[in-house]
């Protein structure tokens, strides 16, 4: 496959989740109420203790519990991330079309899709699953959570969170403290289960799932053309980043992106 084959395929695998998470969130934000999706917080009500402390709550759980168990453990989380997908994927369902918006009709698709999404996860679990649908099931089930959570939270503690995500991503990575905490074939399971294959890196789901709650969060709080211009920039980090990785044993994969994809919110909210 020649290098502009791998960068389309890299650029398909990246920009189609946050594609779909701006058409999803914006679907689903022009069915509620303006009164159920308020704005943005000015910067003077941002609370930034508050997101911190549940992201280091968050990573401390997962890092305990994949230390204890292993690979099971790591094969449950994953599993259980893409379960939760599938359950978005539903909610988003029905907050973008309440009972009696549709014909029962259209409606009816979503059960067996729902079936099948639960079905291979299970089959994602125990292992049986092929490699195609696992990242096809991942990709879908991440974009669908990460949409939701986008426009579920206010932007004043979507940005927080994610900024603190990227500082506690940076430490751990340029510290090594994954590899150094966990024995190496832990370390290799988390990595290998917690990875998208692109066609010359490997992206994390953590990482996926950060972008599209950023370009949902986006979008919910500034617009569709914020929510746009910040996918493009995170599309931008993320492609800078890979390039890093090129002259680096390891690189974190949120602080570009999500820096870049930032800046179009912090200076609205910084001029509003």
């Amino acid at each position: 496959m020649s290098g502009s084959d791998h960068r389309l395929r890299n650029g398909i695998l990246l920009g189609g989740p946050l594609l779909a998470s701006l058409m999803i969130a914006q679907i689903t934000l022009s069915g509620l109420s303006p009164t159920r999706v308020s704005g943005y917080s000015s910067p003077s009500n941002i609370d930034l203790l508050t997101p911190a402390f549940i992201c280091v709550l968050v990573i401390l759980g997962i890092f305990y519990v994949f230390r204890r168990r292993g690979e099971q453990a790591v094969r449950f989380v994953v599993a259980g991330i893409t379960v939760v997908g599938v359950v978005s994927g539903l909610v988003l369902l029905q907050l973008s079309f309440p009972p009696g918006t549709l014909p029962v009709l259209l409606y009816l698709p979503a059960a067996p899709l729902a079936y099948l999404g639960l079905y291979w996860s299970f089959r994602s679990y125990t292992g049986t699953l092929s490699p195609k649908k696992t990242l096809i099931l991942t990709i879908v089930s991440i974009t669908l959570l990460g949409t939701l959570v986008g426009i579920l939270f206010p932007l004043s503690f979507t940005l927080p969170f994610l900024i603190s995500l990227s500082i506690l991503d940076t430490l751990i990575v340029e510290s090594n403290f994954l590899r150094r905490a966990l024995n190496l074939t832990s370390f290799d399971d988390v990595i290998s289960a917690t990875t998208l294959p692109l066609a010359d890196f490997e992206i994390g789901l953590g990482d996926l799932l950060v972008y599209s709650m950023l370009s949902a969060g986006s979008l919910r709080g500034m617009g569709i053309y914020i929510g746009a211009v910040t996918a493009v920039f995170i599309l931008a980090g993320a492609f800078v980043t890979f390039r890093i990785t090129r002259s680096r044993l390891r690189f974190p994969g949120l602080p570009i992106p999500v820096g870049l994809g930032a800046v179009p919110s912090i200076i609205v909210l910084m001029i509003g």
